[in-house]
């Protein structure tokens, strides 16, 4: 949603993929044994399941559900912090690393030495000039 509002976004969308957005969003979020199928969702909506798939690589849908996973995020971020705390205090090192990059604690950096020969552009001049001088 690099320059558009979700007001905007909603505007290239027509009713009907709003509803699937939404589906699919909510479908997302189930756990893996409670998701339905593509196909469930398009007999739902009362369309294709190929116009299931192409909607869902539109720009407008794909920025719609972005924002919908923002919105929800926030809407549970204490409960997820939770479960990231507590998981963290089982032992789990993945939740404890994220805990801290949540917290600034924690920065993944990559340094870089260049390890290359440095050039001399004097003596590297002054030998293509001895070489001219050959010619």
């Amino acid at each position: 949603m690099a320059n558009r509002t979700l007001k905007d976004t909603m505007k290239e969308l027509t009713p009907e993929q709003v509803r699937a957005a939404n589906l699919l969003f909510e479908n997302d979020i189930l756990p893996p044994k409670q998701r339905r199928t593509f196909e469930q969702i398009a007999d739902e909506l009362g369309i294709e399941v190929r116009t299931l798939y192409n909607w869902r690589k539109l720009d407008a849908m794909l920025d719609y559900k972005v924002a919908m996973t923002d919105t929800y995020t926030k809407e549970h971020r204490a409960r997820i912090m939770s479960a990231v705390i507590r998981e963290s205090e089982l032992g789990n090192a993945s939740m404890t690393k994220l805990y801290m990059q949540n917290q600034g604690m924690l920065i993944d950096r990559v340094e870089y030495e260049d390890k290359t020969e440095k050039v001399d552009e004097v003596a590297l001049a002054a030998r293509l000039a001895s070489i001219k001088e050959k010619l």
